[in-house]
């Protein structure tokens, strides 16, 4: 257990790592100082904590938070199925007819 422990440390600090900008991602040199970064890093390993270990509560109760799919009620009526209307004609303000050359 401990070796396995070991090596999910030291993926999750690889992947971290791997996963980090490389250079910084501010415009203008407008620099916040290594206390700053480092505060951003102290919160980012804080909420990752906190959600690898809310994730097994989250889980086991995910099926008593889904919404509830009822049927709907008894009074209202089936849908209607109307068949689609029969072939006809244009009307003539669309069709004016061939274009025959009477010659």
């Amino acid at each position: 257990m401990n070796r396995f422990r070991s090596t999910a440390i030291s993926a999750a600090i690889a992947v971290a790592l791997a996963a980090a900008p490389l250079s910084p991602a501010l415009a203008h040199d407008h620099h916040r100082g290594v206390a700053f970064g480092l505060a951003a890093a102290g919160a980012a390993v804080v909420v990752g904590a906190a959600t690898l270990l809310t994730a097994p509560i989250a889980i086991a109760t995910a099926p008593f938070r889904a919404p509830a799919y009822y049927a709907p009620p008894a009074y209202y009526p089936a849908p209607a199925y109307y068949p689609p209307p029969a072939y006809a004609y244009p009307p003539a303000y669309y069709y004016s007819g061939p274009a025959y050359d009477a010659h």
